[in-house]
């Protein structure tokens, strides 16, 4: 095991990583206080009892900390107004003041915020999709103008005893950072670190970083840059986690937990952020429930592994040879675990029996084996044309144990081998090389076994097999709220590294005890497939969370827009409140549609500006009519 690896990857026990500890506003993050959840507005910082009144409904649902926008500097002295109004009520939350393009508003802001958010791509910079080449000299004038531009701040912040959370966006870099890295996740950290290095240069170190993106990948490995970076430097300050411009709904909430929950998971991160198109004290209990599930992992320690044979700041698949559709380059698959079999929990996975044609149908996004283990499809008309995973003779694909399995025989056809995931050892792994035409289900008993899940996946690469794995995750929840959000986020950091070629989920409850459906498992599996982007069955739909720049009613508009465009199967579309960050912050979408004045919205084809300036009631028309016109464009 390198360093390198082996700091950012927890192998045998949950622990979080060291780092300063920052108090902001009487409220501590950091060092060995718990993960911090907060919020944002998104009521007009200048409409003072309204931003009052909400920020009161989030700090009673639990938001530890609260982000106003502050677009210039008549909304940075609203905040104080604001912060006057909280104080004379009786709270005391602290106020983080969200900075862009303007640093007069900044340094105004620095007199009333307990803390101060600024994008280095903008601050002091515009940021730029396109890029011209800096020499080295050239490129040092420039950050030498920036951090003149920043210590402005930089003493305000220090005479007031104000935090700043140096927060970098995927898609809004500067022109400078551009022409050296490109828009990429080490050139994320590189932004951070630029202003880290300013900060602790003259001694101010009450500095918290983030990077967010739409993309969970880009999200994690800038993150784990950003981490890697600060540690060879001695610099360990907190980090701010968050999935930004994540959706609303179902989508919203697993792809929020599969990018916070692969760093959390490995213990970086101290505070969190879930970014939902609802009202933001909806963002408060779904962020509860992912610092949650780790609380109860303190004591949980499980063998550790020699080699992690994956780099932590790339993607790549696992090499694993395909036997029919697992594994190879196959996108993962999903198996549905069914011990009862009947025609309405089919049904729920996708597969229909037409009684007419005496034939089962499957829907697009059907499981694509159904596990029934020691089961027997009895009283199932036609179940030979199922793909059932069993003991059973009538099973289309065999479940086999090891010791059944031979190596030198070439199966018929696809069979798959179970094992628990504290049951592999080396001996074990040995005895799998040779198998042929045969995927594994290597088993997590519990949220709790994910390490060890994730250790037998390490020594099966490092030993050099290609078997197809599956991932299969044994859970005991109740909800099918806190299934997305848990699963999420322990499922996905396996796929966020590739580490997997399928996935399979189970309730290890009586029905009478949960009450999570089927139909929620298999929407849940299949939104962690699609969130790690190794998966994609339907529209990703971009959308900020919306603040006080919001131009129009942000979740009516979403929802608009899914409704004539959730078929697009493939496409990403932003959804985005205004200008002022917007196109940066949907960097990733292949349309944006984007706030561009009271009741107007521009269109966007990529980062490129298509048409400016339409009204508002016929924008959704436009929209359609550029996605047809650049032929992605499909009847539903």
């Amino acid at each position: 095991m390198n360093n390198l690896q082996a700091d950012i990857y927890n192998t045998s026990t949950y622990k979080r990583k060291p780092t300063l500890e920052v108090n902001i506003g009487g409220i501590a993050l950091g060092g060995s206080n718990p993960i911090r959840v907060q919020t944002m507005t998104t009521t007009n910082t200048n409409q003072i009892e309204a931003t009052v009144e909400q920020c009161i409904l989030t700090i009673k649902a639990g938001a530890e900390y609260v982000r106003l926008t502050t677009q210039g500097v008549k909304e940075a002295q609203s905040l104080g107004l604001v912060k006057q109004g909280l104080r004379q009520r009786g709270y005391n939350t602290p106020l983080i003041a969200d900075i862009h393009f303007n640093p007069a508003a900044a340094m105004e802001a620095a007199q009333h915020a307990d803390k101060i958010r600024i994008n280095p791509g903008n601050f002091s910079d515009k940021s730029r999709t396109s890029t011209f080449t800096f020499t080295d000299a050239e490129y040092g004038k420039e950050l030498q103008r920036a951090e003149s531009r920043f210590l402005e701040l930089l003493a305000i912040c220090k005479q007031n005893d104000v935090t700043i959370r140096i927060g970098v966006n995927h898609g809004s870099l500067s022109q400078r950072i551009m022409s050296r890295y490109g828009d990429t996740p080490i050139g994320m950290a590189h932004s951070a670190m630029e202003f880290v290095r300013i900060c602790s240069k003259h001694n101010h170190h009450k500095v918290v970083v983030s990077m967010k993106s739409s993309n969970t990948r880009v999200m994690v490995q800038a993150t784990r840059h950003l981490y890697s970076m600060m540690m060879d430097e001695n610099l360990n300050y907190p980090i701010h986690l968050g999935v930004t411009e994540a959706g609303e709904g179902e989508d919203g909430r697993i792809k929020s937990a599969v990018g916070i929950g692969a760093l959390l998971i490995d213990g970086i991160g101290d505070t969190i952020r879930v970014s939902l198109t609802e009202e933001p004290a909806n963002e408060i209990p779904v962020a509860q429930n992912l610092v949650n599930i780790f609380a109860h992992w303190q004591n949980v320690s499980i063998p550790h592994v020699d080699d992690i044979p994956v780099n932590p700041f790339e993607f790549k698949k696992i090499n694993s040879k395909a036997v029919g559709n697992v594994g190879g380059d196959n996108p993962p698959i999903v198996m549905a675990n069914i011990q009862s079999l009947n025609y309405d929990i089919l049904a729920q996975w996708g597969w229909l029996y037409d009684n007419e044609n005496g034939e089962w149908k499957s829907d697009e996004n059907a499981a694509d084996y159904i596990y029934v283990g020691d089961a027997a499809p009895d009283g199932l008309e036609n179940s030979h044309q199922l793909p059932l995973v069993g003991t059973s003779r009538l099973c289309r694909y065999h479940l086999v144990n090891l010791a059944q399995a031979t190596p030198s025989k070439p199966a018929t056809e696809l069979s798959f081998i179970e094992i628990d995931a504290i049951d592999i050892t080396p001996e074990l792994v040995e005895r799998l090389k040779g198998l042929s035409d045969t995927a594994l289900i290597i088993a997590a008993r519990d949220y709790n076994d994910f390490y060890a899940l994730r250790n037998a996946i390490f020594s099966i690469i490092t030993a050099g097999l290609t078997i197809p794995i599956v991932a299969s995750l044994k859970l005991r929840d109740t909800t099918s709220a806190n299934l997305q959000i848990q699963t999420s986020a322990i499922a996905g950091p396996l796929f966020i590294d590739g580490l997997a070629d399928g996935l399979m989920l189970t309730i290890n409850l009586p029905a009478d005890v949960s009450q999570v459906t089927q139909s929620s498992i298999r929407s849940t599996a299949f939104g962690i497939l699609q969130a790690s982007r190794v998966r994609i069955t339907k529209t990703e739909f971009i959308s900020c969370p919306g603040c006080g720049r919001t131009l129009f009613n942000l979740n009516q508009t979403l929802l608009k827009v899914k409704q004539r465009l959730g078929h697009l199967k493939g496409l990403k579309i932003g959804v985005m409140g205004c200008i002022v960050n917007g196109p940066g912050e949907m960097a990733d979408a292949d349309y944006g549609y984007v706030g561009s004045g009271p009741g107007k919205v521009t269109l966007y084809r990529k980062q490129e500006v298509v048409k400016k300036n339409i009204p508002e009631d016929k924008a959704v028309d436009e929209l359609i009519e550029l996605i047809k016109l650049n032929g992605d464009w499909v009847d539903g």
